[in-house]
């Protein structure tokens, strides 16, 4: 008898959740075509972030889309990360800022705390042992801290324990496609930023994917492609017209040279790279930490100098264009020097002229640092203009008032600190930072600069430095996926100094 009462009740509840799938199937049908719909409004309203996700590759563009499945996911690790980061914070603030950045550092090798912090403090023969199997990078700080700074680096490593289970309890009940997909993207903490910030376009983004898989990965790799083709040509473009301009060309040098200098006092740009810099890794800041918290824009990857310049000298003396000049690049040269380099500066107005549909974020660099750029002294740039092109606007419009001489400051540029942080990558990118053009000039460039620039703020305060590289990583950031509004310049700068800065 009872056994007859528990077939019928299983038969009765069987057929009460066929009746409930049955008649939500069609809510279904209406929730996906009305996800659909407003994925498609949302990307004609701003295509901003359908091409940022279209220029990834197709499996960080896979991983984004599976994560997406469950937004509620990135929610999570988003209070988790700020728990973290305000944890960490704690941790570092009582010591000085140079030690603070050291401490940053160290947060991008988890395993060397992990090894100097685990069983007790080392002795610096056991670190120096240890270390050894680290980038050279970081043996200065791990040197510096491995013992000095113990109490700092356990609390860190136990910090990293805990993030570590938390994160693998978050995800342990999604599928092992989801585990391996969110874990990946780990190593991609600026993509996993900008997903939580557009929280809703990536649910979208996942929710569309998931009815129609093949539709939408067909018309990611057909857009990828487009993208790609179409900032191969521009690049090809930049450095041919670039090339045809023998006193743009020279500043180019000088600019880079300058910057150089400031980014590292050891660098010379005119020592050749000596091996090929298409895939570069950079041990990133972690996701939970972030970068520095007194940065005042994003700052995921420490690059060398010639990710912001877009160019180096290769072995055998010819120039290799790797990409165009960063955002922040742009910023520094507008910033800091903004009539030294005024046939550069004529040089990127026209650029962004001929090309105003680019994908690269070079243009809204030059929109910000050229055409709202009071400091500039229009008219240089309207006798080059009058030389070479008559593009330049004769009025001010709005968005743009290149074309308009603008009054002169009286006040100088503010002033640049001394030193720089000791720590800088040297070994191998995890991306492929941009596309290198077909060929490459077989000769080195014969009008090279032999000296620094004469003109120089006057005095430089003992200010912590200031560090641009933060080229590609944020690149992809802010031009494979965001939809920023026009930025403002950052009110710090990294390492704590406080003038305004760029962003890339």
């Amino acid at each position: 008898m009872k056994s007859d009462l528990r077939i019928t009740k299983l038969k009765t509840n069987g057929i009460l959740l066929l009746l409930v799938v049955f008649l939500n199937s069609p809510m279904l049908i209406l929730h996906a075509q009305s996800d659909l719909h407003q994925f498609k409004h949302i990307i004609k309203e701003d295509s901003t972030l359908i091409h940022g996700l279209a220029g990834y590759d197709a499996t960080l563009r896979q991983d984004i889309l599976t994560v997406g499945l469950h937004p509620e996911v990135l929610t999570k690790m988003s209070e988790i990360q700020t728990s973290s980061r305000s944890t960490f914070k704690n941790i570092v603030e009582e010591y000085d800022r140079d030690t603070q950045f050291g401490l940053y550092e160290l947060s991008r090798y988890p395993d060397l705390i992990k090894a100097l912090a685990k069983d007790g403090k080392k002795s610096k023969k056991e670190i120096e042992q240890i270390i050894s199997a680290y980038p050279e990078d970081i043996h200065e700080a791990a040197k510096k801290y491995g013992r000095k700074r113990f109490d700092a680096l356990n609390a860190i490593y136990h910090l990293n324990e805990k993030n570590n289970d938390d994160f693998r309890q978050l995800i342990s009940t999604y599928s092992l496609d989801f585990q391996t997909s969110i874990q990946r993207l780990l190593d991609y903490p600026e993509v996993l930023s900008t997903m939580s910030e557009n929280i809703e376009f990536t649910r979208l983004a996942g929710s569309v994917y998931q009815q129609y898989p093949k539709e939408m990965s067909s018309e990611l790799e057909q857009m990828h492609n487009r993208i790609k083709a179409q900032k191969e040509a521009e690049l090809a473009d930049y450095q041919k017209q670039l090339e045809e301009d023998p006193e743009a060309y020279k500043e180019m040098l000088e600019a880079a040279e300058q910057f150089a200098a400031e980014e590292s006092a050891t660098q010379d740009i005119k020592q050749p790279v000596e091996r090929e810099v298409e895939v570069v890794h950079v041990n990133h800041y972690s996701y939970w930490y972030g970068y520095p918290h007194w940065y005042g824009y994003p700052y995921w990857r420490p690059y060398p100098w010639y990710y912001h310049t877009g160019f180096y000298y290769g072995p055998g003396g010819g120039m290799i264009f790797i990409g165009m000049p960063s955002y922040w690049y742009v910023g520094w040269h507008h910033r800091y020097y903004p009539n030294r380099f005024h046939h550069l500066t004529y040089h990127y107005y026209r650029h962004t002229h001929r090309h105003p549909r680019s994908h690269y974020n070079f243009n809204r660099s030059v929109n910000i640092n050229i055409n709202k750029n009071i400091n500039i002294n229009r008219n240089d740039l309207a006798k080059i203009d009058n030389r070479k092109g008559n593009i330049m606007r004769p009025a001010v419009q709005p968005g743009n008032n290149i074309g308009h001489p603008a009054k002169r400051p009286a006040a100088k540029p503010a002033t640049r600190p001394t030193t720089r942080p000791a720590s800088r990558p040297t070994q191998k990118p995890t991306t492929r930072p941009t596309t290198r053009p077909a060929q490459q000039p077989t000769t080195r460039p014969s009008n090279r600069p032999t000296q620094q620039p004469e003109t120089r703020p006057a005095t430089r305060p003992a200010t912590p430095p200031v560090k641009y590289n933060n080229y590609r990583s944020n690149e992809s950031f802010r031009q494979n996926w965001s939809r920023p509004a026009t930025p403002p310049r950052p009110v710090t700068r990294p390492g704590g100094g406080s003038r305004p800065a760029r962003r890339r």
